[in-house]
């Protein structure tokens, strides 16, 4: 009888056990669905022009303000493979282009910055996305860690083609007698 009484137990036991481990690691629903929308946006990217994806990434944006900040790292941390493999065949396409289509994109980029900096649009989160409360400027040791977990996600190459294009963006606004230091956005 105690044989039966203790396989008994032990079967309640690992029941109950796999029950609280589901219940556990079920993923948070609004992570669930932003990774589903990021999926499908990633999926039909190339079918959409540049305003049909910047429409996209508002939708995308305005459902991100409503996560915490452990949901929003989870988020990044989860997208980062997926997003380094966008802003990398963004760079190469701008890197394929001629030195007078590269000009024009560097145009276009920073009048866009500038309008959003015009409507309020420019002055949102502060400093790298996943970092800080989205409120106020990350800490020094916040930006450290998110330089050292870029570096662990990205290739000697990716870093290299995202300086470059950085730097470009950069001359061109001293260029246009804009300060870089005022610049932020994104150009990717």
């Amino acid at each position: 009888m105690n044989k039966k009484h203790a396989l008994i137990g032990a079967a309640i036991f690992l029941v109950l056990a796999a029950i609280g481990w589901g219940f556990y690691s079920a993923k948070d629903p609004a992570l669930v669905e932003l990774e589903q929308l990021r999926d499908e946006q990633f999926a039909m990217r190339r079918e959409l022009t540049e305003e049909q994806q910047e429409a996209n990434r508002q939708v995308f944006g305005e459902k991100m303000k409503g996560l915490s900040e452990e949901q929003r790292r989870s988020f990044f941390e989860s997208s980062a493979p997926i997003f380094m493999k966008m802003m990398e065949a963004r760079l190469d396409q701008f890197l394929a282009k001629t030195p007078e289509e590269q000009k024009a994109e560097l145009d276009k980029r920073i009048d866009e910055m500038l309008a959003r900096q015009k409507s309020g649009g420019g002055q949102g989160r502060s400093g790298p996305p996943g970092v800080g409360d989205g409120n106020s400027p990350p800490t020094p040791q916040q930006i450290d860690q998110f330089r050292k977990g870029m570096l662990d996600k990205t290739t000697p190459e990716q870093r290299a083609k995202f300086q470059t294009t950085m730097q470009m963006y950069q001359n061109r606004m001293k260029e246009r007698g804009i300060d870089p230091k005022q610049g932020g956005g994104r150009f990717f």
